[in-house]
């Protein structure tokens, strides 16, 4: 019996996590994997060699490369990486102008088929600076491209920067049926000032993810990206935690405002109820190497993310239970690693700030129900007034 029922889950996943559309038939892939640039030195337009290759979760529609502010970005002949059999428009390794961000070049990519397309905007950021502080208010967000819910994002010089991430795109997967808000992650106004805050909710998944073990979905929300072509086959590494910024001085402290209201039972990933336990949010603030010592990319994930030997400093809100009002926090980061002056400075750290309903929502352990609400987080700077 258990051998089937992990036969008609492998089979289901295989259908669900199709990437251009559902119960799509074979040939009518038509996604763009892995873009990247070639170039004799990298160094004229990156910081490091790994920035000029890009990999495209299955549900994105922006690929954005990180450049440094002197990048000439006039003349640039992207290439990519398609699923088997698509072709693409322009074409693939033709010369472009990027230098307009207002303007950004669209691609076109047509299924083998020729039955399925799909648009994608190709951009280049120039590596985003933090000075004195980062202030995160949560006042941006819209409405995903399917309008099934709601992405957030920051906004400097007029231009959106998808910094946020959450696991709303892998709950869509097991629960495509759900509104906007029953998704565990939604804005609301009732923020520490009756602003806009985020809700973090943990929620019953279905029993698709029953079969896989995945009952619950912890409301999430961090900065870096989500893998939803990897949500329910190795949930884990769907979360790639934190995101390069170029620092004038290293981060001090982690602050901000929270409440939170533990769900009534809390169970494990095979919903048996865990008696005694009592479901806890979670806050920290993570500061990491994002190359290893032979220069490779790195990115934290589920499993490592508050263990890795990447991490150079950590701040983390402990003991997070029932707060029914606004509560602020103010704590230090715990540096483990001297800081490297060059690294800071050009992109050599990535920051992530991570927020969950669930403290254990990683090994989908938690209570439904258990709610977290965030709003006013600010990493704080050395020297900063």
């Amino acid at each position: 019996m258990r051998l089937i029922k992990l036969a008609v889950a492998s089979m289901l996943l295989s259908i669900s996590l199709t990437s251009c559309f559902k119960d799509e038939p074979e040939n009518a892939e038509c996604d763009i994997e892995q873009a990247y640039i070639t170039t004799d030195d990298y160094k004229t337009m990156f910081f490091y060699a790994s920035d000029a290759q890009v990999d495209v979760p299955s549900d994105d529609k922006e690929i954005h490369f990180t450049v440094r502010s002197s990048a000439d970005l006039t003349a640039i002949a992207p290439h990519f990486k398609l699923t088997e059999g698509a072709t693409i428009s322009p074409e693939n390794g033709s010369v472009h102008d990027f230098s307009d961000p207002s303007n950004p070049v669209e691609y076109t990519v047509t299924s083998e088929n020729g039955k399925w397309s799909r648009t994608y905007k190709i951009y280049f950021d120039v590596l985003q600076e933090i000075e004195g502080a980062k202030v995160c208010d949560f006042s941006n967000y819209k409405l995903s491209n399917d309008s099934k819910y709601f992405v957030w994002y920051d906004k400097v010089d007029g231009k959106e920067l998808r910094n946020w991430a959450t696991g709303n795109p892998g709950f869509k997967i097991s629960n495509g049926s759900a509104n906007w808000d029953e998704y565990p992650t939604v804005p609301t106004s009732d923020g520490e000032e009756h602003k806009n805050c985020v809700k973090l909710t943990t929620r019953r998944t279905s029993s698709l993810a029953d079969m896989v073990k995945m009952p619950i979905a912890a409301g999430n929300l961090f900065i870096g990206t989500f893998d939803a072509s990897n949500a329910l086959k190795d949930a884990m590494k769907a979360t790639h935690f934190g995101l390069p910024f170029s620092f004038k001085t290293k981060p001090v402290y982690f602050s901000g405002y929270y409440k939170y209201l533990p769900g009534e039972k809390f169970t494990n990933r095979s919903m048996k109820e865990i008696k005694d336990r009592i479901d806890e949010g979670t806050i920290y603030a993570v500061l990491y190497d994002n190359h290893d010592k032979n220069g490779k990319a790195v990115v934290l994930h589920g499993d490592d993310v508050q263990t890795s030997p990447q991490i150079v400093a950590i701040a983390i809100l402990p003991n997070i239970g029932k707060t029914e009002e606004w509560t602020y926090f103010n704590i230090p980061f715990n540096y483990k690693k001297n800081i490297d002056a060059e690294k800071l400075t050009n992109g050599g750290y990535s920051l992530a700030v991570v927020c969950s309903s669930s403290v254990d929502g990683a090994i989908f352990q938690g209570a439904i129900g258990s709610t977290l609400w965030v709003d006013k987080i600010i990493v704080k700077c050395e020297d900063a007034n």
